[in-house]
């Protein structure tokens, strides 16, 4: 019988914020969402910034905003290493639009300030969605 569960390890520079058993993710990837379920094959990727969700173990569904970082998949074990992560009702409403609103006054003169600035108001932007949907 194969194995129902995945076992998320969520990792920031800072800690390890969960090593618990789930049934299933959903989280962006630079280039789209994926979900994982029991039974993936190995894959590993770049995350994008946005929603992580989390179906437990339980059935009960968590939500946590991810910002950028990577993931692996192997075997039942998904490690997602982030910059930062928290759970989606921890997100201040007001600062994230503070900081989308900085992000769209810097003025880029090369590509590498127009890709840092393009990075900086979709991070904003992800989080200001996820904080008006979870109020």
């Amino acid at each position: 019988m194969a194995n129902k569960q995945l076992q998320l390890v969520l990792v920031t520079p800072a800690t390890t914020l969960l090593d618990e058993p789930v049934r299933a993710l959903r989280f962006p990837l630079f280039d789209g969402q994926i979900g994982i379920l029991p039974g993936r094959a190995p894959v590993i990727g770049r995350l994008g910034y946005g929603e992580l969700r989390i179906t437990a173990a339980d059935g009960s569904e968590r939500s946590y905003f991810i910002d950028g970082g990577f993931v692996q998949v192997q075997g039942n074990v998904v490690s997602i290493l982030t910059n930062r992560s928290m759970p989606t009702g921890d997100i201040d409403r007001e600062e994230a639009e503070a900081q989308l609103q900085r992000a769209l006054r810097v003025v880029a003169t090369t590509s590498v300030d127009m890709d840092a600035k393009s990075r900086e108001q979709q991070r904003a932007r992800q989080m200001l969605s996820l904080a008006r949907r979870a109020t």
